[in-house]
């Protein structure tokens, strides 16, 4: 199972985010940071790496804040990231061919 990242760090990636835009796009800018961190909550520290990144996350895909946009993006991240585990993972030895039966033959 991949873990997530705890609700402190969420605050933390969510602030690091917010902070890259000059405001909050929001009728309740509190609510919407409160629903940021809960989606960050759920995707695993790798993806929320590459969200807070200048260059390759949220600030540089998305002009304007929208949570159904950011979680769209993280779940491409997570997509990506979940295939690269499953790439790197050993595969499993085959088992080697029974000896042949004679009777069996």
């Amino acid at each position: 199972m991949i873990s997530t990242i705890s609700p402190q760090e969420a605050a933390a990636a969510a602030k690091k985010i917010l902070g890259y835009y000059p405001e909050i796009p929001a009728s309740d800018p509190k609510q919407f940071a409160a629903g940021l961190v809960k989606t960050l909550s759920i995707f695993p520290p790798a993806v929320i790496a590459q969200a807070v990144d200048p260059v390759l996350g949220v600030p540089a895909e998305i002009e304007f804040l929208n949570l159904a946009k950011i979680r769209k993006l993280l779940d491409g991240w997570d997509d990506e990231y979940r295939r690269s585990l499953r790439r790197h993972e050993p595969k499993p030895k085959a088992l080697p061919e029974p000896d042949r039966d004679p009777v069996m033959d």
